[in-house]
């Protein structure tokens, strides 16, 4: 593994960190509350097929073809998440939302680790890579640019929460963070 791939997953690792927290303070309410679970084995399935991820959570071997990382408690990985994993909310979590603007804000939240995989060899994000040579050869420009920007929505929106306002310069950066098209 390259010096530019070993940075990009230690910063990657630490907004996914931040992205957890985050989600897990705005909607563990009502997923404690749900009998609906949302979350299936077969998204545990690119956990295991990306070798970027792999690298990340480093638990191949505790992956069950059945029941992927899920186990009674919820996922068994704490890091190395699918982005799909951040990405979801049901709908609950945008009608509990006391705006619109929050809603928007609750999206982007979840795409932060979307957008800062997207680029890494063209129009391909990293977790698609299906090689560890071709992840050597990633586009770290690109992806290190995203990962800022992510970081910096992320800072954002930390802000946003801790102070219940968001300037017009701070709403227009936030629409520059990528949403998963079956999400938006």
């Amino acid at each position: 593994m390259n010096d530019q791939l070993s940075a990009y997953i230690k910063r990657y690792t630490d907004l996914e960190a931040a992205v957890r927290i985050l989600i897990a303070r705005k909607g563990n309410s009502l997923c404690s509350q749900c009998s609906c679970i949302c979350c299936d084995a077969v998204m545990c399935v690119e956990a295991i097929k990306s070798p970027f991820l792999k690298l990340i959570h480093q638990q191949t071997e505790e992956y069950d073809t059945e029941k992927g990382f899920l186990t009674t408690t919820g996922c068994a990985l704490k890091k190395g998440r699918p982005s799909v994993c951040y990405e979801y909310f049901c709908d609950d979590h945008f009608y509990n939302q006391p705006d619109e603007l929050h809603a928007d804000v609750l999206k982007i939240i979840g795409s932060l680790l979307y957008h800062a995989i997207q680029g890494a060899d063209g129009e391909t994000s990293i977790d698609d890579i299906q090689t560890l040579e071709e992840l050597d050869r990633a586009d770290f420009q690109t992806l290190e640019k995203n990962l800022n920007e992510s970081f910096q929505a992320l800072e954002i929106i930390r802000a946003f929460y801790r102070d219940g306002k968001m300037i017009a310069d701070s709403q227009r950066f936030l629409k520059t963070i990528r949403i998963p098209e079956e999400f938006q």
